[in-house]
């Protein structure tokens, strides 16, 4: 369980607040493209891209790639890592700056994953040889990616972001609103009203933090995710 205490006679937004990363969102629409068979909202718009692909010749790189995405979404792209990650430019310095031990690291669980059901992949092989040529690769294909398709994506989803805040400010008025709406994106928050704090379902040990950071995702669609980090925990979920 994690524990959140409230301050009395404080505003609710002083304990819980709102973000978002776009690099995060780019990593979970290609964990969505990757999936043999993708939300049936997403049909429609992966047939597509991956046909756009084909015309802009980044399929081979996306082949190459997916068994990075298929599994999950590699932990570089963590939303409370990359919140500050906007544009192109923030992106290309995250990923020289990220030493290619991390780089590594993070992505060993997924072909892990992959490797339970598939031969071993070329992308496995490689970082295996030179970690930093695939580091570099990798890099250069997010890149691309999100200048090429994911860019305009972004601009054309950013409005249903903008109403999730505003949806999330408005119900931080009033604490019964506030937990109604919490136990929407994640059942069985509950508040403590003898101990005045909120505890959230965690599979671990029990934890006591001073933040609540929601992180909605367009593209994420598996069931939110309650993680801790520092002083905060950190709830992704989806919304549409």
């Amino acid at each position: 369980m994690i524990s959140i205490p409230l301050t009395n006679n404080s505003p609710l937004s002083h304990t819980i607040s709102y973000s978002v990363s776009p690099l995060f969102e780019l990593a979970a629409s290609l964990h969505t493209l990757a999936q043999l068979s993708p939300p049936a909202r997403f049909n429609n718009w992966s047939q597509e891209l991956l046909a756009q692909f084909k015309e802009a010749r980044l399929s081979n790189d996306w082949e190459y790639f997916l068994p990075l995405f298929r599994y999950g979404i590699p932990d570089s792209f963590d939303p409370v890592i990359t919140r500050g990650v906007m544009s192109v430019d923030d992106q290309y310095e995250y990923f020289v700056t990220l030493p290619s031990d991390d780089f590594v690291r993070r992505l060993q669980p997924l072909l892990k994953k992959w490797n339970q059901h598939h031969d071993i992949p070329s992308v496995a092989f490689d970082i295996e040889e030179d970690a930093d040529y695939v580091k570099g690769r990798f890099s250069l294909f997010v890149s691309s990616y999100w200048q090429l398709f994911f860019e305009a994506n972004w601009e054309a989803i950013a409005p249903s972001f903008v109403r999730e805040a505003e949806q999330i400010h408005h119900v931080l008025n009033d604490l019964p609103a506030c937990l109604d709406y919490l136990n929407k994106i994640s059942f069985g928050i509950t508040y403590d009203s003898e101990e005045n704090r909120l505890l959230c379902p965690y599979e671990g040990p029990d934890y006591e933090v001073q933040q609540l950071v929601l992180y909605p995702s367009h593209f994420y669609a598996s069931e939110p995710l309650l993680s801790k980090g520092g002083a905060g925990a950190h709830l992704l979920y989806s919304f549409s």
